[in-house]
C-alpha cells in the first residue's frame, strides 16, 4: 500500500517542481531585473560608503634603560631617602604600563585629545557638529580609540593600542598623535609623583631640623646658665686658676677658674653651629642641601612602555566590506525576484 502511495504522489511532487520551474523562467526577467537593481545599488552604496581604516601598535612593559634618564636626575633622593622601594615603585616598568594603559582608555582623556587635536576640529568641522551633539560626537569617537588585550591569558603584559579614522594616513597621524599626549601625561604624572616626594622627604626634615635646632638651643642655654654661675661662684672661692684635683663631673665646674669661665661663657654667647649640641643637625642639613639641587626636566623625553610593534599604516580597510556588500545584494536582488514571481503567479492562478 505504502508503495502505491509512492507511486502516486511522485508524479504531483514532479509535476509541483516542473511548474515552479516554468513560473520562474516565466519570470526570469523580474528576477534578472531585481537581481541587476540590488547588485548595482549594492555597488554604488559599497563605493560611496564612508571608508574606515584602523592603525594599530603593540605595547609591553618598558625595560630599565627607558627609565634611566630619570633616574640619574633623582640620584639625590636615593641618597636621602631611607626606603629606596619608594621610588623604585613609582619607576616600575609595569606600573608605568598599567599607567600608560589606563590614561590611555580614560575618557577624558580622549575627551580632551578630540576637543584640542587639529585633524579632529577637521572632523567636527565637516560634521558642522553643534554645541548640542558634541557631547554625541566625541562619545563616537572615543569609542574608535581603545587599548586591549589580544591574548590576555597568555601575554598578560602585552596591549595594542588602536585608532579608527577615515583613512589610512589620519588613522595613522591620530595614533602617532595621541600616543604622545598619552606619553607626556605619564611623563607629567610621575615627575608630579617624584615632585612629591621630594617635598615630603624635604618637609619631614625640616620638622627634624626644627626639633634639634630646638633641643640644642636649650643645650646652648643651660650650658651658658651652668657656666655663668660657675664664674660667679668660682669669683666667690677666689679660684683664678684651673684646679687639677677638683671632681669634673660636678654640676659647675668652678675648678676651670674665673678666667677660663670667663671664656666660655664668651665663646657660649657667640655659638651659632647647634651642631655642636646636635650632630644630627650636619647630617639634616646635608640631605636637604642634596635634594635642593635635583631639578627634574618636566620635557624630558621618558619612554613609559616599550613598542613591539610600531604603530603601522594600514593596508586592509575596516569598512566597508565591499565584496561581502555586493554579494548581499545579488542574494537579495534574486530572493527577492524569486518572491515578486511567485507571489504574481498565485494572484493570476486566483
Amino acid at each position: 500500500m505504502s508503495n502505491i502511495q509512492a507511486v502516486n504522489n511522485s508524479p504531483s511532487d514532479e509535476i509541483d517542481l516542473v511548474e515552479l520551474v516554468k513560473t520562474l523562467w516565466q519570470g526570469k526577467v523580474t528576477i534578472a531585473v531585481c537581481t541587476v537593481v540590488f547588485t548595482v545599488c549594492a555597488i554604488i552604496y559599497a563605493l560611496t560608503a564612508q571608508q574606515w581604516w584602523t592603525s594599530k601598535a603593540v605595547i609591553t612593559a618598558g625595560q630599565y634603560q627607558n627609565t634611566a634618564n630619570i633616574r640619574s636626575q633623582v640620584t639625590n633622593l636615593y641618597a636621602v631617602i631611607d626606603d629606596s622601594s619608594k621610588i623604585n615603585n613609582v619607576l616600575d616598568s609595569e606600573t608605568l604600563l598599567h599607567d600608560y594603559v589606563t590614561e590611555f582608555n580614560a575618557f577624558d582623556n580622549k575627551k580632551a585629545f578630540i576637543e584640542n587635536n587639529e585633524i579632529m576640529k577637521q572632523y567636527a568641522d565637516k560634521a558642522e557638529v553643534t554645541d548640542e551633539k558634541k557631547a554625541q560626537f566625541i562619545s563616537r569617537w572615543a569609542k574608535r580609540i581603545s587599548a586591549s588585550q589580544p591574548d590576555k591569558k597568555n601575554q598578560p603584559n602585552v596591549y595594542q593600542l588602536s585608532f579608527e579614522a577615515t583613512s589610512s594616513e589620519l588613522a595613522h597621524d591620530l595614533l602617532v598623535a595621541y600616543s604622545k599626549d598619552i606619553s607626556d601625561k605619564v611623563r607629567d604624572e610621575l615627575i608630579d609623583a617624584l615632585d612629591a616626594k621630594i617635598s615630603y622627604s624635604q618637609q619631614i626634615l625640616q620638622a627634624n631640623k626644627l626639633a634639634l635646632e630646638a633641643s640644642a638651643k636649650q643645650q646652648l642655654a643651660n650650658e651658658l646658665i651652668k657656666t655663668n654661675y660657675a664664674l660667679d661662684m668660682a669669683k666667690s672661692a677666689d679660684v683664678t686658676k684651673p684646679l687639677a684635683e677638683m671632681n669634673n663631673n660636678e654640676l659647675f665646674q668652678i675648678q676651670l677658674g674665673t678666667a677660663a669661665l670667663a671664656e666660655k661663657s664668651k665663646v657660649l654667647d657667640k655659638i651659632k653651629d647647634l651642631s655642636i649640641f646636635e650632630p644630627r643637625l650636619g647630617t639634616i642639613q646635608t640631605k636637604l642641601e642634596f635634594l635642593s639641587h635635583i631639578k627634574l626636566d618636566h620635557s624630558m623625553a621618558l619612554q613609559s612602555v616599550r613598542y613591539l610593534q610600531n604603530t603601522d599604516y594600514p593596508v586592509v580597510r575596516d569598512k566597508p566590506k565591499r565584496s561581502i556588500i555586493v554579494l548581499s545584494g545579488l542574494v537579495l536582488g534574486v530572493m527577492l525576484g524569486f518572491l515578486i514571481v511567485l507571489i504574481r503567479s498565485l494572484y493570476i492562478k486566483k
